[in-house]
């Protein structure tokens, strides 16, 4: 699926189809991010994580130098930005918390993940930016991917 964002507004409104789609289900594959600085990431997860329960108070920035942000929302949002990793590897500790089960991840900077551990289930979300306008494509790997995106297909389409 090919999205074009022509504004912030636009951006808010696909984190909030992800917010009202991830709010619905029990299984949560990562959300795995590519593209250039300033291509929208960070403002996207902001977005998503303002719409979710439990957001009050949660300030939402690009963890870059500590790899990892958890917000307490409901589902739990786990946030990684390995912009500084190239080349470092990833450890065991936030493998498991990229592959956890009962949070949703969403990694920016996804190109730097080691492709051994890429989640089977996933969906991978390529940014690229041209003036003021956003390409997102995005594509699923996996059922659980494939549910998560239509229902965020329909819920774009819908606002």
């Amino acid at each position: 699926m090919i999205l074009i964002l022509n504004s912030l507004g636009a951006t808010a409104n696909l984190a909030k189809a992800f917010a009202a789609c991830i709010t619905k289900g029990s299984s949560f594959p990562p959300v795995l991010m590519r593209g250039q600085l300033g291509a929208g990431k960070t403002t996207f997860v902001r977005s998503l994580v303002q719409e979710l329960p439990g957001s009050a108070g949660s300030e939402v920035s690009s963890p870059s130098f500590n790899i990892l942000n958890l917000y307490p929302t409901t589902p739990l949002v786990g946030h990684f930005d390995l912009y500084r990793t190239e080349g470092q590897g990833f450890g065991s500790d936030l493998e498991e918390i990229l592959c956890a089960p009962d949070h949703f991840c969403i990694v920016e900077w996804a190109e730097h993940l080691p492709a051994d551990i890429l989640p089977d289930s996933r969906i991978d979300m390529a940014w690229s930016v041209s003036g003021e306008t956003r390409t997102v494509d995005l594509s699923a790997h996996g059922p659980e991917a494939l549910l998560l995106l239509q229902c965020v297909g329909a819920a774009f389409a819908a606002s």
